[in-house]
């Protein structure tokens, strides 16, 4: 009867349980490590906005509020969608391309509400940052492409649907829209300082800002909402698999 060696032992790996069970706890600690990235740099977004803060709202600098409202809703926004994005698909290996560009756009964006009181800084700065969630988006959903064969019930398949569509929206739509808004904002505001600057007609394009973020978030709430039964049935089906 033949023997089995450690060497043959190890050739063979450990048994599919295991290995199961093994990603599942890959899955957990990536997920972990993406949330807790997320909420310290979003913390440090909001603490550079509580900073630029302080004087237009204690010298009562009542033009430079929207900018200030708007630039909460930036955070929030960011801070919401990388959580959806996390609960959707994140999970092991960790993709060290999607970490790095949540550094530099947090980067940018930091820079950007640091401005809150100069208007063509602001717009220039958040065409930039725009452009940078742009590629974010891109680089996304090369990562969801790549764990597609992860989603095998119906509703994985409904919630993998769900996430290409949003991020086709975003990549055809929704960011070039931002980037043009923003870099149009930033022209007029620069050729035009003495309509836009001395007559108080930038409030006119960060209330437009504001709509929008205002609308961005909110649906971010909404594709939480529909996606959390087909969450919550994937974390199931795996749980059943180990």
């Amino acid at each position: 009867m033949p023997q089995t060696t450690a060497r043959d032992a190890v050739q063979d790996g450990p048994p599919a349980s295991a290995r199961s069970s093994a990603k599942r706890a890959l899955d957990a600690a990536v997920v972990n490590i993406e949330l807790t990235l997320i909420s310290i740099i979003q913390g440090l977004a909001l603490g550079v906005l509580a900073a630029a803060s302080v004087e237009p709202l204690v010298q009562l600098q009542w033009q430079a509020w929207p900018y200030v409202l708007t630039g909460l809703l930036v955070v929030l926004i960011f801070w919401s969608r990388a959580l959806v994005h996390t609960l959707s698909f994140i999970g092991w290996p960790l993709e060290f391309g999607h970490t790095f560009v949540y550094f530099g756009a947090t980067l940018l964006e930091a820079v950007a509400l640091s401005q809150v009181a100069h208007p063509e800084r602001w717009f220039a700065l958040n065409t930039l940052y725009a452009l940078a969630v742009w590629g974010l988006y891109a680089y996304d959903t090369r990562v969801v492409r790549a764990h597609a064969a992860d989603f095998g019930t119906a509703d994985e398949q409904a919630l993998l649907a769900d996430i290409l569509h949003d991020q086709r929206v975003n990549i055809v739509f929704m960011m070039p829209a931002a980037v043009a808004f923003q870099g149009l904002a930033w022209w007029l505001v620069h050729a035009y300082p003495r309509a836009f600057i001395d007559d108080g007609w930038h409030l006119l394009l960060i209330g437009l800002t504001l709509l929008f973020s205002l609308n961005y978030l909110v649906g971010g709430v909404r594709i939480l909402r529909r996606r959390q039964a087909w969450i919550v049935a994937r974390h199931a089906q795996e749980l059943h698999e180990a």
